[in-house]
């Protein structure tokens, strides 16, 4: 290896200039990149897409949506139902409506719109029963017409002529006299025949009234308000009735004359007394003959008869042509687009019944004060689909002036905040860093160009997060502290390289010499970073990604940014002595410190030993009592208005975490499954009375729809399938009736009661007769807790595993690997042991520290053991050895642990009260590092020195020290 550092500084050393532009070119594609890095916070940073609970989640939200974005309007109940603010709501809808990445709206605007389209729907069905109704009453008018048209009823005036010929045939005299002896016999023949006559005209006049009083003719004014042009020549409903009473009273006259005949013709004799019969007879036919003839005065004329006929004729065929145009209509209707109601009465008459406000306005009316917009985002949509939906909605509410207040919040809203304020957050974090470590490298640093290095990592930083673009790493909430780490990583190597430049002034002595030790140093990182991709948290794999690339690219800019840059400017100004900072190798106070600290711990390193193990232990002890931390609302930075928002509105609603079960089956919509559908909502609402705000399913839909309490079950189905508006079934039961979910809102819990309440939900459900699942997203912080809980001890254990097993390997000397090793650890206990003193929480974060710590630790562990190798190998004795190391690699390192805890201090004033944390954890356990570094390290060195170093060394060692 120290071949090719020779190499490699050869080539630099010849050619500063050339490798310098080369490396520029090759740094400035990578931080083209950095356009292309996208903030990450959905379900996929927080649980494996492989992960049972993510593939649950991620079919149901395929199906039923996922986060709403929750719109609050406030005001008296009066405004926020009036017809103005509803239309302004609905307004909102339509504007969104096209927005291929929404799932469905729920408000009191669109339930209004969805009854109206359904009382639309109901009148369009209803369309071709009123046109076959007309229809048929048109043909029957017409056929009524037609049939008036063809009677012949006989004129009036000949009947009544008739009627007085009959009544002077009538005369007794002449009949008696004209009777022979068979008179009695043929004076009954004639009454019988005479009686069926005037029966048989009796009862056709009754029919025919009969017939006219039954038929509902429509008044002709009525009838032309309605149809328009209607002929006003017909008959009236008031002459109709006329005419039939007088054709039915005509008819029953006739009928009693007929039966008095027919009665005289059949029972006994008639001429006794023949005479005086046939006087009283005469009577009375005059008598009903003049009835009869005042009825005929007011009957019907053939004339009036004719123009009646034409008239049902002409309604007929009206109605046939209003027929015609509902069957038009009914065919075109599905143009037709239900209208939002066009006054308050009209709205009025929707929203309320006798009891007030109907019940299907109850999930969206909160309270008096208070209704909901809530605009359901499809599932699984990325980060920049959401971004733009919350624009889209902000500008929508905007742009309709509601006289009343509104919040615009939720997930969606929230995520989308954060992503905003980690964008910015970062930018000052990163810049805070800069600034201060450009303080602490002048203060401390005593060398030419000292905040060189800083420029180089700054670069490096970049290029980092260029390539975490080109290779679609995404950041994340917990991500953003990659750059102060990195920062104060990267600067070490650069410290140290420009740091033996300086003492050596040459590229190829200095990369031959060092270049080896800084590769070790940074694989020893990396391994220690590598192990973060055991964690089963994505974020955290995200994070031990983004680390160890740029770990590795801060260490390739080190080398061919910085070197060549120290080359060509030594080349300009020339290689004179003098060219070196005036002081150098002068003593400095942290020099002085250094050394007194190494001669204090040559004197007393078994009792440090034996003291760090035990502080080492209690602290191991401590971090079993640490509580974990994963609410994603404490992160945050607590003075996010989106966070503030959504506190209100959880205030005022009741929750704004929901809990899923989520169900699957051939036919879902069976009655058994229905019925077990209602008893587990019984079950768990009574079980879990406290922890369940509201729960719903495809029930309280039907309930709200019908008001019939005992419904059968066909009905039941009927009024899903037909009657529900589809964006309100869509959100509990899918098209193909095979999937559906239960939703429960449920009060924001602490992690350990939500996860208590997940298994609780697993156990009701693992004898459910279908197949069910407890999604959503608080399942998947779940999830999350899981994976912190059950992979920070193992993340650590392998980092340790992998970097022991290296250097091993590398040294083959099990001493050698332990020594640099022993101080990380025990540096991982003493941080536990203090995290437990301040009373911290494991966040997702925080949870890395164990693999920081080893990266970062053995980094400066490693680079103090080989410059004491260094030493001891050029037959120095162990005590010079210490000595000369601690001076010359102490500057450095202390230099760069200094900008290291400058940047790491950055994080404490984040407004992100996950980074502070993290910030205040790192910050101790940087300065942890340091001090094991000049106190444990050396200790341990010296006490193995006799198992690190080779015999001949040791001998060369003696020798040296006696003869001097």
């Amino acid at each position: 290896m120290n071949k090719l550092f020779s190499k490699i500084g050869s080539r630099i050393e010849k050619t500063p200039f050339k490798v310098l532009f080369i490396a520029i070119i090759i740094f400035a594609i990578m931080i083209v990149g950095a356009l292309k890095v996208n903030m990450a916070t959905g379900s996929e940073t927080l649980v494996k897409t492989d992960n049972d609970a993510y593939i649950s989640n991620y079919a149901m939200e395929n199906e039923f949506g996922g986060d709403a974005i929750m719109v609050l309007l406030e005001g008296d109940q009066n405004d926020l139902l009036a017809l103005d603010n509803m239309e302004k709501m609905w307004n909102v809808e339509q504007r969104l409506k096209y927005n291929e990445d929404i799932f469905t709206f729920m408000s009191p605007a669109s339930i209004v719109h969805q009854i109206t389209d359904r009382q639309g729907t109901e009148i369009k069905k209803q369309i071709p029963n009123m046109s076959e109704g007309l229809g048929e009453m048109g043909s029957k008018l017409i056929e009524i017409g037609t049939e008036l048209g063809s009677k012949e009823l006989p004129d009036p005036e000949s009947v009544e002529k008739k009627l007085d010929n009959l009544m002077a045939s009538m005369d007794p005299n002449k009949l008696m006299k004209d009777m022979g002896g068979n008179q009695e016999a043929e004076l009954k023949n004639k009454f019988l025949t005479m009686g069926n006559g005037l029966g048989e005209m009796g009862n056709r006049l009754i029919s025919i009234g009969n017939e006219l009083g039954s038929k509902d003719i429509p008044n002709p004014e009525a009838m032309e308000e309605k149809l328009g042009e209607l002929s006003g020549d017909g008959i009236s409903p008031d002459e109709l009735k006329n005419m039939s009473n007088g054709f039915v009273t005509m008819g029953q006259n006739l009928i009693e004359l007929s039966n008095g005949l027919s009665t005289m013709a059949t029972e006994g004799s008639i001429l006794p007394d023949s005479s005086e019969i046939l006087s009283d007879f005469k009577a009375n036919i005059e008598n009903e003959v003049v009835g009869m003839k005042d009825n005929l005065s007011g009957g019907i004329s053939p004339d009036e008869l004719q123009l009646m006929s034409d008239g049902f004729i002409t309604m007929g065929e009206n109605l046939n042509k209003l027929s015609d145009g509902l069957n038009t209509f009914h065919e075109k209707s599905g143009m037709m687009i239900a209208n939002f109601p066009h006054n308050q009465i009209e709205l009025d008459n929707i929203l309320y019944d006798d009891n007030g406000l109907r019940d299907i306005f109850s999930d969206t009316v909160i309270d008096d004060n208070h209704m909901m917009l809530m605009i359901k985002l499809k599932g699984n949509l990325d980060d920049s689909a959401i971004d733009a939906l919350r624009n889209d909605v902000t500008y929508a509410m905007e742009k309709e002036n509601f006289d009343v207040n509104y919040i615009v919040s939720g997930k969606p809203v929230l995520d989308s905040s954060l992503r905003t304020e980690m964008k910015s957050n970062m930018v000052i974090m990163v810049a805070s860093a800069v600034a201060l470590m450009f303080i602490i490298l002048n203060l401390v640093f005593k060398v030419r160009w000292r905040v060189l290095s800083l420029g180089i990592i700054f670069v490096s930083v970049i290029a980092t997060l260029g390539l975490m673009g080109h290779l679609n790493v995404s950041m994340t909430m917990v991500s953003m502290a990659v750059f102060p780490i990195l920062i104060g990583l990267g600067i070490d190597y650069s410290i140290q390289f420009q740091n033996r430049y300086e003492e050596e002034q040459s590229v190829k002595t200095t990369l031959t010499q060092i270049g080896k030790s800084v590769a070790l140093a940074v694989f020893a990182t990396v391994l220690g970073f590598v192990s973060l991709y055991a964690s089963p948290v994505p974020m955290i794999q995200d994070f031990g990604k983004m680390l160890t690339i740029g770990v590795v690219v801060s260490f390739i800019g080190s080398i061919f940014l910085l070197m060549p840059v120290l080359g060509a400017r030594d080349i300009v100004v020339s290689k004179a002595k003098d060219a070196k900072i005036k002081g150098y190798s002068k003593r400095t106070l942290i020099d002085k410190m250094l050394e007194a600290t190494g001669k204090i711990v040559i004197k007393s390193a078994p009792t440090i030993l034996i003291i760090s193990i035990a502080l080492a232990g209690f602290g191991f002890i401590a971090d079993t009592k640490v509580g974990v931390e994963t609410d994603i609302e404490t992160f945050m930075p607590q003075d996010m208005d989106a966070l503030h928002d959504i506190h209100y509105i959880r205030d005022i609603v009741g929750s704004t975490n929901q809990m899923i079960i989520f169900m699957e089956d051939d036919n879902l919509l069976s009655e058994d499954n229905v019925q077990w559908m209602r008893n587990i909502v019984d079950e768990v609402g009574s079980k879990f009375s406290e922890r369940i705000v509201d729960i719903k399913f495809i029930d309280n839909i039907v309930e709200n729809i019908s008001s019939v309490e005992d419904l059968s079950f066909t009905n039941y189905t009927s009024i899903i399938k037909d009657d529900i508006p589809e964006a309100q079934r869509r959100m509990f039961i899918n098209d193909e009736m095979n999937k559906g979910v239960i939703l429960m809102n449920v009060e924001h819990m602490a992690t350990e009661e939500l996860q208590e309440f997940v298994e609780s939900m697993d156990n009701i459900l693992k004898d459910a007769p279908i197949k069910t699942s407890i999604t959503g997203k608080s399942v998947l912080d779940v999830e999350m807790v899981k994976g912190l809980t059950d992979g920070r001890l193992r993340m650590t254990l392998i980092g340790l595993g992998l970097v022991f097993v290296a250097l091993l390997v590398l040294y083959r000397n099990v001493f050698k690997s332990l020594v640099a090793v022993l101080p990380v650890i025990q540096i991982v206990g003493m941080s536990g042991g203090i995290m437990n003193l301040l009373g911290l929480k494991y966040t997702p974060i925080t949870a890395t520290l164990g693999a920081l710590v080893l990266g970062m630790g053995t980094e400066m562990t490693i680079m103090l053991l080989e410059r004491y190798l260094e030493e001891r190998n050029s037959s120095k004795e162990k005590e010079k050895a210490m000595s000369i190391t601690i001076k010359n690699i102490g500057k450095a390192t202390v230099a760069s642990g200094l900008t290291t805890v400058g940047g790491f201090s950055v994080l404490m004033t984040s407004k992100f009260v996950i980074l502070k944390d993290f910030g205040l954890m790192t910050v101790i356990n940087i300065s942890l590092a340091l001090i094991a570094t000049f106190v444990i390290l050396p200790a341990l060195i010296w006490i193995f020195d006799g198992f690190i170093v080779k015999e001949k060394v040791k001998k060369e060692g003696y020798r040296e020290l006696h003869q001097e």
